[in-house]
């Protein structure tokens, strides 16, 4: 299984990437075609498209690679024992939240399938499309992540870098 989480965020990273250099290519020739006056409106929109994608995989990632902004002041103020407990807690209600906005996401990208997105034909659900994507991603890392703390005991905030 890790394998293929690990092929997972290999394929996600270079989606990110190369989204994000697209978007940024799209932007730089909106802007250019516009100062030439044949304006390439279609432009924004799929870069906008791609943009949520790139950053839906960079939280991912993110998660993944555990650079998430955490406040753990009070939380290593505990002992070991309480402060796994609150870190299997946290993990398990990020779980929950990630699977309820994969069912909403999914829920709001049907809704959005037949509307068009700003100037193009394009359907408006592959922009939703990332909500329910990248937060089953993200339960992934989360799960993945909740597997190795419960199977290290050790493991908690201690003195050095955070277990988040």
């Amino acid at each position: 299984m890790a394998n293929v989480l690990d092929v997972i965020a290999r394929g996600e990273d270079l989606l990110a990437r190369a989204f994000l250099a697209s978007c940024a290519a799209l932007v730089f020739v909106a802007a250019v075609s516009r100062a030439f006056g044949a304006p390439v409106l279609w432009a924004i929109d799929v870069a906008m498209l791609l943009f949520i994608w790139c950053s839906f995989f960079g939280a991912d990632a993110a998660l993944r690679k555990k650079q998430h902004i955490i406040i753990d002041i009070v939380v290593r103020l505990f002992p070991q024992k309480v402060q796994r407990a609150l870190l299997i807690t946290h993990w398990t209600v990020m779980i929950v939240f990630l699977l309820t906005l994969v069912v909403l996401g999914a829920e709001l990208t049907m809704l959005n399938v037949q509307r068009p997105m700003g100037d193009t034909e394009i359907s408006y659900a592959y922009v939703t499309a990332a909500v329910p994507a990248g937060s089953f991603l993200m339960a992934l890392t989360a799960m993945r992540q909740l597997v190795e703390f419960w199977r290290d005991p050790a493991l908690a905030f201690g003195e050095g870098e955070s277990v988040l």
